[in-house]
Formats: C-alpha cells, structure tokens, sequence
C-alpha cells in the first residue's frame, strides 16, 4: 500500500521498492515506534505502541477517516478512507471526489452488491489508487474497473464466489498488487496477463491445470508470486525465468508433484514458502547441485508447512548454510529430529518450530548456531519439557544465550 500511494522513494540503482521500505521501518525501529519487532525475512512482526498510535491518528486526522455509524459526514478534503461496515459505503457517498485515493473495509464486504460499489468507484472517484474488496461475494468484475487508470493496488481476496477476471483488467497498466488469495472457485488466470507491466505482486488460486506460463514470464517486475488452492496443477513454469522475483509461496496444490528450484531461473529469489502439498517430493525440487557459482540461488527464508512427508529436512537446505537467516517448520507432525549437520547454518537469525508434535529434540550442537537470536516452540509438550528455561534437562548446554526466546 504504500507502494501504491507513492509513499516510497524512488529506489536507487540495484534496489527495490520493498527494500526501501524496509529501510523506513527499520528505521521506525530505531526511533522507538515500534516494539515487540520479530524478523521473518521478508515478514516482520511487531507492535505499535498506544501513544505513537494516538499520535499517528492526530496528524492523520485530516487526510485519514475510519467511517464508523457514528460519521455522518465525509469531509471532501479526505484521501484514505476505511469503513467500518460495508453498508455505510452506499449511505454515506453519493458525491464525487478527486482527493480519495483508499478505499478498504476491513471487516469485508460479503453485504454489498460488489458491482454497484465498483461502479460507483469508477464514476466518482477517478484517481482511486487502492481498492480492498476482501470478502466480497460478486462472481467477476465489471468491464468498467478499467476506467481506473491510476489503480495499483487490487484486493480481492477471500471471495467464495468468484468466478473469473474479466480481459479489461489487464488494461490497468499501472496496477502493482492484485490479490485474489482464496478465491478457490477462480476458473483461470485472463488472457492478456502480460499488459500489467507494473504488477510487482501476485497472488491467485486456479482451477487450471496448465498456467499460462508465457503470459506471466512477460511480467519483469514480478517481486512476490503465491500460487494456493489450485488442486489440478501438476507442474509450474516449467522454463520460465523470473529475473525479480524475490520471495514464492505455494501453498495446498495437491497435485504438484515436483519444483525445480533453479539460480538460473530465480536469479534474485530469498524466500520459499511450501504449505499443504501433499504429494510433492521435496527432495526432488533442487536436483542439480552443481550450479554455477554465478546461479546459485541464495535463500534467506524457508517455511514449510504442513507437510506430512517431511520426516527431516531434505538435503539441498545445506546449500543455504552460508545465506539462510530465518526457517519456521509448522505443522509438520512426522518430522522427528533435525539433522547433524544443521549446525552448519552460519547465519540462521531465527528458528521457529510450531506444532510439531512428534519432534523431540534439537541438535546437541545447536550451540554452534551463534547468530541465532529468536527460537520460538510451540505446541511441542516434550520439546518444550527439555527446554523450559533453566529447569529442563537440555537448557544448560544448548539454547541458555539466545536473545529472544519463547
């Protein structure tokens, strides 16, 4: 979102976007407006607290309103605006605006008419640059979303009803996130994929079988691709190269049987997340190791996630020794040690290990993981048993300096 809004400065030569707002929070960090800060690669946790956000909403008064029943008016001077309940979108805005840049509604819009809101987007508010239809029930859009020239950011995710995307989305040339995560009844991707030359994030479900692989290898600025609930797919992308891409989820394809996890085609990727396939080989998803040095990948976050095939860690995470900072294992009931030689994760910052019921102990070298600053177990009884804080019979000689542990 701030992306969209132009909150971000141009980035200089070799960065991104997403690094440059890294840097601002990062930069929040140190100034103390935020607290409770947990890094998960490129996802971060953290809280902010009461007075900075007491303050934040006393300089935003002006530009930013969070409609509740209590509002009657809309000031015409208001940029972002946030609604309560979906109803008081149709109550309260009948006039036209060009300052009013956000529309969201965090508590979804499974009560409106999708089509009527959209369209009413369309013809007063011109220069609208973020739409969050999250919940909604309509089963595809309206040809009209193409009016929205300036649209870069697109949600609409969750919707159990929809259908399908309509050819004229593709002529939002200026769209940078579209987000259609739980849209389990999304029949394909549309044709003409490739017009959206600024799409920087993707996420979609399909019933396809086949992707179209040519029209998204068209999209250069591709940063973040999450692929859910697309039970049919067998393969993906196959050749494709992805020269931006910088962070892939896969999550509940329960065909996909094999990835190929290749430097040459993932040149800049540091994240995987692999959650709920069931039928994937994930020893099978790095099979050459010995890439050029110039190709070879350098993964900073893994996650995998309810993965009832993971007995250990497959192989090929040894490669990231020397790169990977963040692993979070969840849900992944048969996994029951981790292996020898994961003392070799130099730069491993964070490791987080939930529900792994079966998982009852960690490396006797754990020790050696020096950079490791946050270890999170949850839901793991014995696990938790040996390493409760100073009383269990591991905490002496394993995990007794680590800096954050929960």
């Amino acid at each position: 979102m701030w992306g969209a809004l132009g909150l971000i400065a141009v980035p200089k030569k070799n960065k991104t976007l997403e690094d440059v707002a890294n840097q601002y929070l990062h930069e929040l960090l140190s100034r103390s407006f935020l607290q409770d800060f947990t890094n998960f690669g490129s996802v971060y946790r953290f809280t902010i607290h009461d007075l900075v956000h007491d303050l934040a909403l006393f300089v935003a008064k002006d530009e930013c309103l969070h409609v509740s029943s209590s509002i009657q008016n809309i000031p015409d001077n208001v940029r972002h605006l946030s609604f309560a309940e979906s109803s008081l979108f149709t109550n309260l805005y009948n006039k036209k605006s060009v300052a009013v840049r956000t529309i969201l509604f965090p508590n979804g819009t499974e009560e409106t008419n999708g089509e009527a809101l959209i369209n009413t987007c369309v013809s007063n508010f011109k220069y609208l640059r973020v739409l969050d239809l999250w919940g909604s029930t309509i089963e595809t859009l309206p040809h009209t979303i193409a009016k929205l020239k300036h649209l870069r950011y697109l949600d609409i995710g969750k919707n159990l009803n929809f259908k399908r995307l309509p050819e004229s989305i593709c002529k939002l040339q200026n769209l940078q996130v579209l987000r259609l995560e739980g849209c389990i009844e999304l029949e394909a991707l549309p044709i003409g994929l490739r017009k959206l030359i600024s799409l920087r994030h993707l996420e979609f479900c399909t019933k396809q079988s086949i992707l179209p692989e040519n029209e998204i290898a068209s999209l250069d600025l591709l940063a973040f691709l999450s692929i859910e609930s697309s039970p049919n797919l067998e393969s993906i992308f196959g050749d494709v190269k992805f020269p931006a891409l910088k962070a892939l989820n896969i999550g509940n394809c329960k065909s996909l049987k094999s990835f190929r996890l290749d430097g040459k085609k993932f040149p800049e990727l540091e994240e995987i997340s692999v959650n709920s396939c069931s039928n994937s080989d994930l020893e099978l998803w790095k099979g050459n190791h010995l890439e050029e040095q110039n190709h070879k990948l350098k993964l900073k976050t893994v996650l995998f996630s309810n993965l009832s095939q993971l007995v250990t860690l497959p192989k090929w995470l040894q490669e990231f020794a020397n790169s990977l900072q963040c692993l979070i294992i969840e849900s992944c009931d048969n996994i029951e040690t981790l292996p020898d030689w994961f003392r070799t994760m130099s730069n491993l910052k964070t490791l987080s290990i939930i529900p792994c019921t079966n998982l009852v102990s960690l490396p006797d070298n754990i020790h050696h993981l020096t950079a490791l600053e946050t270890l999170c177990i949850e839901g793991c009884h014995d696990l938790c048993e040996k390493y409760q804080p100073h009383v269990g019979e591991f905490w002496p000689k394993n995990i007794t300096h680590k800096k954050h542990l929960h």
